[in-house]
């Protein structure tokens, strides 16, 4: 492996042991300040709308300033972010500010991770070789070594471990991004032109000469089945503690049950290309979405962190299939000129699910219970597999 592929893949490890502590222990955390269900899906919902409208402007910063580069706009993300986490540390006799810091935490946690996929994509497209397989294998064997060591920490340690391994990820993360620059980047910058198109909203609502919709008629099943999809997906991320307390776990099982769905996508991430080669694009994509359904469900019907564990080692079929076939996809189904936007649409439909999944979700949770939380999700879910076989096998 070259080293531009280790220094990639070591800068996306990097990051996801920050999301491994602040997005995926979010709902520990916040409820451990007194928070309830519903107030952490609403602070969830907001930064992920809030990341949606910043991460536009930066990018579009990016494309217009001839100073302003992939490089900057990372350390202006990662600078703030250390500072927040520091202050919640400072500040945690006051829940309210503490609780504003967090979700400032997460819509930067969330708006950073474009620009870390830009920097691969601006990498390749200027001649060198990045395996996105490899940096996302790695990507999700930190976040299941993190969740997993967390989990055990947290019970024992107390909540501001979370707060401390963001810190080092980050830490880590600017020194594998100074290595990255040194080593790659400051060349680049250097001999070529930048540009970073990361507005994915704006993309998606802009009008093309021939209505999108009209083009690709199937489509709209497709954003329609995403959407749904990454309701129940975020919905399980998000409120996994009250799910594994719900079946008399622990904190420590809900970092085994985070970390055995990280670890076990990794093969199917690596492998994807692969199966495509005997599977068709399509026939993997209905696989996805009758495994997201499955998932949910056997999460519901689990009576005990060992049923919690088996539903969440079926996440190869459901995530790990969908988050790279969604992709390849899109690309198969579209001329060059609508990849873009496609790619866009389905980002959008993410965003939109996780607000869904986040505020709705906690909302059941928090005047009902987990089973109605995960009842709500099984039935968009199941929308959204009607939606994928009408847009899939049946559109006209």
């Amino acid at each position: 492996m070259n080293k531009e592929n280790i220094n990639y893949a070591g800068l996306t490890g990097s990051f996801d042991i920050v999301v491994g502590s602040v997005s995926a222990y979010s709902s520990v955390f916040l409820m451990a300040q007194g928070l309830d269900e519903f107030a952490i899906g609403i602070l969830t919902s907001t930064a992920n709308l809030l990341a949606s409208f910043l991460q536009p402007w930066l990018g579009d910063k990016v494309d217009k300033s001839i100073k302003l580069n992939l490089w900057h706009v990372n350390i202006l993300i990662i600078i703030p972010s250390l500072l927040l986490l520091v202050g919640i540390l400072l500040a945690s006799r006051w829940v309210a500010l503490v609780a504003f810091f967090y979700t400032l935490v997460l819509t930067l946690q969330v708006t950073l991770s474009p620009f870390l996929s830009a920097i691969g994509v601006y990498i390749m497209n200027n001649g060198v070789k990045i395996n996105y397989g490899v940096s996302r294998g790695v990507q999700s064997s930190a976040f299941a070594m993190t969740s997993t060591t967390l989990g055990i920490l947290v019970s024992r340690m107390g909540t501001q471990t979370i707060i401390y391994f963001a810190i080092f990820g980050y830490l880590l993360y600017l020194v594998m991004l100074f290595i990255l620059y040194q080593n790659v980047l400051k060349s680049l910058f250097a001999d070529h032109s930048q540009a970073v198109k990361l507005n994915p909203v704006d993309v998606a609502l802009k009008p093309t000469q021939t209505p999108f919709f009209n083009k690709y008629p199937h489509f709209k099943y497709i954003i329609f089945g995403s959407f749904c999809f990454f309701i129940g997906h975020n919905f399980i991320n998000l409120f996994m503690i009250q799910i594994i307390e719900n079946v008399g776990g622990t904190t420590e099982n809900m970092g085994i049950a985070v970390g055995l769905s990280a670890i076990a996508e990794v093969p199917m991430m690596l492998l994807f290309t692969r199966i495509n080669q005997r599977v068709s694009i399509n026939k993997l994509m209905m696989t996805a979405a009758i495994f997201f359904s499955i998932k949910t469900i056997f999460t519901l019907l689990a009576s005990s962190v060992v049923g919690i564990y088996m539903a969440q080692v079926m996440q190869p079929f459901a995530f790990g299939i969908y988050i790279v076939g969604s992709v390849y996809y899109t690309n198969s189904q579209m001329d060059a000129t609508d990849k873009v936007k496609g790619q866009s649409l389905v980002t959008t439909a993410h965003t939109l699910g996780g607000v869904v999944g986040s505020s709705v979700g906690g909302w059941l949770i928090n005047h009902f219970s987990v089973e109605y939380g995960l009842i709500f999700c099984i039935i968009m879910s199941l929308l959204g597999v009607a939606a994928y076989y009408i847009g899939l096998f049946n559109h006209r």
